[in-house]
């Protein structure tokens, strides 16, 4: 084989290995030396030669390459075929992002696709509002920058649903605001609760408004109990999409978060985000958890 036609060789090889499919090669003539015949390529246009017997085993290769392609092509075209009609807007129907207008401070829940637009032109957004089940919750934007304890110490939070270890029980509880305003009231200096190294004080004091200083202010957030928790969790994924619209949101994490709800005096609720095991065994003043802050919409 000549310089020239080696050359040739090594560039249609690195054609099939790139998914190229070589034309139709002409039948053997009989008593043909296979290693002599050559077989014409269409490669960017041009027309090439090559000696079959170089080419023949990269043909069977590009050949299984071309049929994973096509599987693979049409195993797409059946996706989108299963979700025809199938867009965002209804991906994100019970989700919304929530702002004081600042023109008149009054409360909106934006549709995530049209929330550009109003971000564009100065407004804030305080939370994404999640609209399920009979319940609405607004979802802070940030959440603690490090993780924090429950109470410094072992403290009854006379929360509303009290005491209690029961699964069924904690997936009722949607009593955070009320939970969360006892904890506050039981703080006291030998088990603190109210300051914003703690879940509860941290979001007692969170505060989010728009350019009027209108709107979700300190006193207005509350730790989310285990019922709102799972209503979180329910739908973790639209409430990121929604947060990575907002300027300056940081996402829900797959790690375990604080609730309002207590298991005794010692231990509280939590729940993780990973894979919702769910536990009133945290201690509360040595477990060091994530805090996301909870609101309402008509506030």
């Amino acid at each position: 084989m000549t310089a020239e036609e080696e050359a040739q060789v090594r560039e249609l090889l690195a054609a099939y290995k790139n998914g190229k499919k070589m034309s139709e090669l002409p039948p053997l003539e009989s008593g043909a030396d296979p290693t002599k015949m050559t077989a014409e390529v269409l490669y960017n246009g041009a027309s090439r030669r090559a000696p079959l017997s170089v080419l023949a085993p990269y043909e069977s290769a590009a050949k299984a390459a071309a049929d994973n392609a096509n599987a693979a092509a049409q195993n797409a075209n059946n996706k989108v075929s299963q979700l025809s009609g199938f867009s965002i807007d209804c991906a994100t129907d019970n989700v919304f992002i929530m702002m004081h207008r600042k023109s008149d401070d009054w409360p909106l829940a934006i549709k995530p696709q049209y929330w550009g637009g109003y971000q564009n032109s100065g407004e804030v957004a305080e939370g994404v509002l999640v609209i399920e089940g009979g319940h609405h919750l607004v979802v802070a934007p940030t959440e603690s920058e490090s993780n924090l304890l429950w109470s410094s110490a072992d403290v009854n939070g006379n929360t509303v649903f009290g005491y209690y270890g029961d699964r069924v029980k904690a997936f009722s509880d949607f009593n955070g605001m009320q939970n969360t305003a006892n904890i506050i009231k039981a703080s006291s200096s030998s088990a603190v609760t109210n300051t914003a190294s703690y879940a509860a004080g941290f979001c007692n004091l969170y505060s989010r408004t728009n350019a009027n200083g209108k709107g979700l202010t300190a006193g207005r957030w509350w730790l989310p109990s285990i019922g709102e928790l799972l209503m979180i969790y329910a739908n973790m994924s639209k409430i990121n999409y929604c947060l990575s619209l907002i300027s300056g949101a940081t996402p829900l994490k797959r790690d375990w978060y604080w609730s309002s709800s207590e298991g005794n005096a010692a231990n509280a609720w939590s729940l993780h985000l990973s894979d919702g095991y769910l536990s009133p065994w945290f201690n509360k003043s040595q477990g060091w958890g994530h805090v996301r802050a909870v609101s309402a919409f008509l506030q």
